[in-house]
C-alpha cells in the first residue's frame, strides 16, 4: 500500500480543475480588477472585463480558446494602448494598468494546471498593486477579503478530492488567520530602512494634494466642497476656543497684483524667528494626511521644533522631505505673542504693490489717512469698511475682471476668504503698512467619540498679517468682519446656512446655531461617522504612521537599549522561530487531542481489548491487526478493513465522506 503525507496531496498535473474552481478564479480576478477601475481609464477597465467574460463563456458554454496568433495580437495591442495612454510602460499607473491587462490575458489562455496556478499568483500581485494607490482602512479590509477569497480559489485548484466552496472558503480563512502572527511579527520588526532600495516611481505620489502654495481668487474656494480630511489634532490639555484655531500652513508675500506666492528672494527676506509669548503654550499632536508637499500645519505660533521639522518664512513649518505618507508630529504653540522688528529689506518687501492703484482706491485711502495716521487705526478703519459696507460672503463668488482690487472693493463686493484677505493686504500695503497673506486652515470639527479635532480640506482659509509697532506681526482676519459665522461655527456651518437660503453675515451666532441644529437622525448619523473616523484615526496611528522611530521605541521596550536595523532583524528572526515552534506545539497537541480519526481508532481498539486483544503501547496498527487475526481468525475481514481505512485516513487521502464511512464501520463493529 502506498502512503502519502496528507498535506502534500495536490491535484495531479494531468487533471484539470473543475468548473467550480475556474469560476471562483474568475470571481477573484474580477474583484481584483474591479478595485483598479477607480483609477484606470474606462476603456482599459472595459477591455479587461471583456476578456474575463470571454473566459467565462469558454468555461461554461464550451467556447474555444482563441488561437495563439490572436493572443499575441491582444498582448501587443494592450502594450501599445497603455503606452499611448501614459506615454510609457514604466511607473505606477502604466505598470498597474498593464499588469491588469496581463492578468486578464493570462486567464484567457489557460490550458493547464500550471496556467491556473500562475494566474492566481498574478491575482495576488495585482492585489499588492492596489496598495500603491491607497492604504486606507477600507482598502485594507477589501484586500484582506480578496486575499481570503483568492486563497480559497487556490485550494479549489489544488485539492484532488472534490470540495464544496464552503469547505474551501473555511480552509482559506483558517490559513490566512494562521498566517496573521507571522505577518504581525514581520510588520513590527522588519527594518524600516530609508533609501533608494525602497524608492517608488515618481507617479506613486500623484494623489490629490489639496492646498497649493500659490493663491489667486478662487483657488481656496475650490476646496469648500472637499470634505476629505486634511489632518487630525489631539490636544494635550484643554482645547482652545474655535475662533483661536488658526492653522498656519505657509505665508505668501510675493504678488503680481492678483496671485500670491511664497517669497523667492534672497538675503534677509525671511522673518526673524524669535518671538515673545504672552500666553502659556498649548500642546498638541497632529496626524497629517499625505499632501505631496513639505508644509506642516501648526497652530499660531509654533514653539521649539522636533527633529526633521524646520521653520521657514513667516513662522511656517516645513518637513525635510515631501509628506508622501501619513505623518504624526508633536508641537506646542502660543496663541498670543509679540514678534520682533523688521529689517529695512523686509519692510520694503512687505509694503510693495506692483500695480498702480485706481482713482477710487486712492480716494478711499486718502479718506482714511485724513482722519488718522496711526497704522493700528487704519487697520480698524479697513475692518469697519468691510463690516459696514454691503460686502457679502459667498461660496460661489463672481469672477473678477480688469483691476481685480478695484472691481472687488467697489463693484462685486462678493467674495470668499481669499478675496477679503488679499484685498485687505493690498489696502494695507498701499497705506504703507507691512502686510502679507497667510494660508492654512481655520477651525475644525470636534470628534466627541475620539476626543480629537478633525480639520478637513473644506476648512481651508486665508487671513492677513500686518506689522504694527510694539506688537510685531498681528493676525487680522477680514472675513470675521463680513461673516463671523465662518470663524465661530466653521466652514460646514456656512454650507448648511447657504443651503437653507440664509444670507451669510446677516445672522447672529445664536440664530445661525438654531438654524443648523441637527435633527435626532442627523445627530445619530454624526455620532456613527465620528466613531468610524476614530477607527480610521487608530489605523493611521498604529499602522500607517508606524515608521523607524516607532519601531526603535518598540525595540527599546523589549530590552534593546540601542536599537538599529541589525537588532530589528535579530528580533524578527527570533520572534518568527519562537512563534513557529509555539504554533507547531499547539497544532500537534490539538491534533493529538482532537483528531477524530485517532479517536475512532482508539474506540475500535477498546472493543478488541474487551475481548482480550489489548494493543501494546509500542505496537503499530499493522502489527496489531496481524496479531489480532492470529488470535481471532473470525475477525479477519472487519479488522483488515478498519485498519486499512484508518491508515488511509491518518496518513493518506482524507475526506469527510471517508471519515463518516469509517465512523459507521467502527460503530457497527461487534465481537461475538
Amino acid at each position: 500500500m502506498s502512503i502519502s503525507f496528507a498535506l502534500g496531496a495536490v491535484r495531479p498535473p494531468d487533471q484539470m480543475p473543475d468548473r467550480l474552481a475556474c469560476n471562483w478564479m474568475l470571481i477573484s480576478a474580477a474583484l481584483a480588477v474591479g478595485f483598479h477601475c477607480f483609477h484606470l481609464p474606462v476603456w482599459l477597465s472595459g477591455f479587461a472585463a471583456c476578456i474575463l467574460l470571454w473566459r467565462f463563456f469558454i468555461e461554461n458554454h464550451a467556447w474555444r480558446v482563441p488561437p495563439r496568433w490572436v493572443r499575441w495580437f491582444l498582448l501587443l495591442l494592450t502594450a501599445l494602448l497603455v503606452s499611448k495612454q501614459y506615454g510609457t510602460l514604466l511607473g505606477r499607473d502604466p505598470g498597474v494598468a498593464y499588469l491588469t491587462l496581463l492578468v486578464s490575458l493570462k486567464i484567457l489562455e489557460i490550458r493547464s494546471c500550471r496556467d491556473y496556478l500562475l494566474a492566481v499568483f498574478l491575482i495576488y500581485l495585482l492585489l499588492l498593486g492596489a496598495l500603491l494607490f491607497s492604504q486606507s482602512l477600507l482598502t485594507g479590509l477589501y484586500m484582506g477579503l480578496l486575499i481570503v477569497l483568492t486563497t480559497h480559489t487556490l485550494i479549489l485548484l489544488n485539492r484532488p478530492q472534490p470540495l464544496t466552496y464552503r469547505q474551501s472558503l473555511r480552509l482559506g480563512l483558517t490559513l490566512c488567520l494562521q498566517a496573521l502572527p507571522l505577518l504581525l511579527i514581520i510588520y513590527l520588526l522588519f527594518p524600516r530602512i530609508q533609501g533608494s532600495l525602497w524608492g517608488l516611481p515618481q507617479d506613486a505620489f500623484s494623489a490629490r494634494s489639496g492646498m497649493s502654495e500659490q493663491v489667486s481668487p478662487g483657488s481656496i474656494n475650490r476646496l469648500y466642497n472637499d470634505d476629505s480630511i486634511a489632518f487630525r489634532v489631539t490636544f494635550a490639555g484643554e482645547r482652545p476656543p474655535q475662533h483661536d484655531l488658526y492653522w498656519r500652513a505657509f505665508v505668501l508675500s510675493d504678488t503680481d497684483g492678483r496671485a500670491w506666492q511664497r517669497h523667492q528672494g534672497t538675503g534677509d527676506g525671511r522673518t526673524n524667528w524669535r518671538y515673545r509669548a504672552k500666553t502659556p503654550a498649548v500642546g498638541y499632536t497632529v496626524l497629517l494626511q499625505p499632501h505631496q508637499q513639505r508644509w506642516l500645519p501648526a497652530l499660531d505660533l509654533p514653539a521649539p521644533l522636533q527633529r526633521n521639522v524646520r521653520m521657514i518664512e513667516g513662522y511656517a513649518l516645513a518637513a525635510v522631505t515631501p509628506v508622501h505618507y501619513v505623518r504624526r508630529y508633536h508641537l506646542t504653540s502660543h496663541l498670543r505673542y509679540t514678534t520682533g522688528p523688521l529689517s529695512a529689506n523686509e519692510t520694503a518687501h512687505n509694503i510693495h504693490w506692483p500695480i498702480k492703484p485706481s482713482e477710487r482706491i486712492t480716494s478711499l485711502l486718502q479718506e482714511w489717512h485724513q482722519t488718522t495716521s496711526s497704522p493700528a487705526e487704519i487697520v480698524r478703519q479697513a475692518l469697519r469698511f468691510f463690516n459696514k459696507q454691503p460686502f457679502y460672503y459667498s461660496l460661489t463668488p463672481p469672477l473678477l475682471y480688469g483691476d481685480a482690487l478695484d472691481t472687488f472693493i467697489f463693484d462685486t463686493r462678493i467674495g470668499y476668504c481669499e478675496h477679503y484677505a488679499s484685498a485687505f493686504v493690498a489696502l494695507m500695503r498701499l497705506s504703507g503698512i507691512p502686510a502679507r497673506l497667510v494660508v492654512g486652515y481655520q477651525g475644525g470639527e470636534w470628534n466627541a467619540a475620539g476626543d480629537y479635532m478633525i480639520v478637513r480640506q473644506s476648512d481651508a482659509h486665508a487671513w492677513a498679517e500686518v506689522w504694527l509697532q510694539g506688537e510685531g506681526w498681528a493676525r487680522i482676519d477680514p472675513t470675521a468682519a463680513v461673516a463671523p459665522e465662518r470663524i465661530e461655527l466653521g466652514a460646514s456651518a456656512l454650507r448648511q446656512l447657504s443651503a437653507q437660503g440664509a444670507t451669510i453675515g446677516q445672522l447672529s451666532i445664536s440664530d445661525a446655531k438654531r438654524l443648523i441644529s441637527p435633527s435626532w437622525l442627523r445627530h445619530a448619523w454624526q455620532h456613527l461617522s465620528w466613531r468610524w473616523d476614530a477607527i480610521n484615526s487608530g489605523w493611521n496611528v498604529w499602522v500607517m504612521d508606524y515608521g523607524r522611530e516607532a519601531q526603535f521605541q518598540l525595540l527599546k521596550k523589549i530590552g534593546m537599549e540601542t536599537p538599529n536595523w541589525l537588532s530589528a532583524v535579530i528580533a524578527m528572526i527570533a520572534a518568527i522561530i519562537f512563534s513557529l515552534l509555539l504554533l507547531s506545539a499547539l497544532w500537534m497537541h490539538r491534533r493529538k487531542k482532537q483528531d477524530p480519526v485517532v479517536k475512532l481508532y482508539n474506540k475500535f481498539c477498546n472493543k478488541l481489548a474487551k475481548a482480550g486483544l489489548a494493543r501494546a503501547p509500542t505496537e503499530g496498527p499493522l502489527d496489531f491487526s496481524r496479531r489480532s487475526i492470529q488470535e481471532r481468525a473470525d475477525l479477519r475481514d472487519p479488522v483488515l478493513r478498519i485498519t486499512a481505512e484508518y491508515i488511509e485516513l491518518r496518513y493518506g487521502y482524507f475526506s469527510s465522506t471517508r471519515l463518516n464511512h469509517f465512523r459507521q464501520r467502527v460503530t457497527a463493529f461487534r465481537i461475538p
